[in-house]
Parts: structure tokens; sequence; C-alpha cells
């Protein structure tokens, strides 16, 4: 069985977790039959943000990240710090802020970002042992950020949907970037990199949905190539490879 990790960054989309974009993720992993690792930093949150009236709460009692992600999983999620690239076969991010504000801080601070140690060093231990990731909605710059320093096959190609702001950011990272619709996803076969405009682009979570199952399906395609009992799949349509 595929063992993917699934990295996620709290809870709700404007200070963790994009929960639609984390449920839709794994639905699609449990539906292809995949064993799913759920994982997170154990720290504070940036902030938090009261998701009614949109303002950043006034309560004094920090949210910890990884106590926040657990609500999405039914509590089975596990320190990132637990977690090492040898016992995944793939990752997926899912998007939310909190993946630019808890995962690392380009929300806070650009591309003057710093990232979480733990997520630096499981992405780069990933990608440096020729494992998928899978990066939905803004999540890519959180790859892109972590590999900034590494030595990858070929330069990155990421989509973000078309967001030009963060686009042009990630071409200063040295990522290619593809412009590509909702349902449609980005393949950088060179570095196994997958990923998918999500939120960025979707109005709900039907227009979410296709990109999101796309991506986990090569993501996993992709994992199962390095088994050694994989014997092909079908391939994933509507590709943007780049």
């Amino acid at each position: 069985m595929t063992k993917v990790g699934v990295l996620l960054s709290g809870c709700g989309v404007e200070d963790g977790s994009e929960i639609f974009e984390a449920v839709l993720t794994l639905l699609a992993l449990d539906r292809a039959g995949a064993q799913i690792c759920a994982m997170a930093p154990d720290i504070e949150q940036a902030h938090t943000i009261n998701h009614y009236t949109g303002g950043e709460s006034r309560t004094a009692e920090p949210r910890d990240v990884l106590a926040e992600a657990a609500r999405i999983v039914r509590g089975k999620i596990v320190s990132i710090n637990e977690v090492s690239a040898h016992d995944i076969d793939a990752l997926v991010i899912p998007g939310g802020y909190g993946a630019v504000k808890n995962l690392c801080t380009y929300g806070i601070h650009g591309l003057d970002a710093t990232v979480n140690s733990g997520v630096a060093r499981l992405i780069s231990e990933v990608n440096g042992l020729g494992k998928p990731i899978g990066a939905i909605c803004i999540a890519p710059m959180v790859v892109a950020l972590s590999l900034r320093e590494s030595e990858t096959k070929t330069p990155l190609v990421l989509t973000v949907g078309n967001d030009a702001h963060v686009a042009l950011d990630l071409t200063k990272l040295g990522v290619n970037h593809r412009e590509t619709a909702v349902d449609e996803i980005c393949v950088d076969q060179q570095n196994k990199v997958v990923s998918t405009p999500a939120f960025m682009l979707a109005q709900g979570p039907a227009e979410a949905e296709p990109g999101i199952t796309k991506l986990v399906h090569q993501v996993l395609g992709m994992a199962r190539e390095n088994q050694p009992d994989y014997r092909g799949a079908p391939a994933v349509s509507q590709t943007l490879v780049g």
C-alpha cells in the first residue's frame, strides 16, 4: 500500500489549512486505497483569525498548529518531527494561509520568508529521495522556498493558477511558473512535483475537486513507479507537463 504524507498547517483557510482542500485530498487518497499519514508542525500559530468576522481573534489563548490540524483528521496525526522521508512514499500539501504563515512566513515576510525547520527538512528529504510531492493552492510557494538552496535536477515547474503576484515571486526564486485552469494540474516530471490551483481560482469545492483528484492520482502514479511491484497505471488526463 502506498503511504502518503499529508502536511497540514492548522484548521481554517485564514490561519491554517484550507479545509475543503484538505478534505478533498484525504477523500481522493482514501478512495485510491492509499495509507494516509497526516502531520503538522507542533508550533504555535502565527495568529488566529475569527472566520465568522474575518478579524484577528482577541482571545489570549494561543493555538497550536498540530492540535488545530488534528480537528480535520479526527485526531489521527503526528508531529512532522516524527516523520522521515523514508517513512512515506509521497507528500501532499494542501493550501490555506496557514501554509504561508505557519509552514513558512511568505504570507508575512514575502520573499524574505523563512521555512519551518521540520517542513524544510522533510520536503528536501522527499525531493532528494526522488519521491513525489503534490502542492495545492498556495503550497507551491512552500515547496519553492524549501528547495531554493537544494540542487534540483532542473528548475522547478509549478502553478498557482494565474495569480500574477505570486507567480512573479516564484520566478524570482528560479521557478518556471505555468498558468493553469482550476481543473488542471502542472506536472514537473524531472523533479516529481505536481501542483494545482484549487482555491487560488475555485469558487467552491465542486470546482476545486477535479484538480485535487487529478493531483492525487498523478502523485500516486509517480510514487508507485518507485515501488518494485509496479506494473503501470492509467495516465491522468488534462495534465500540463512542465
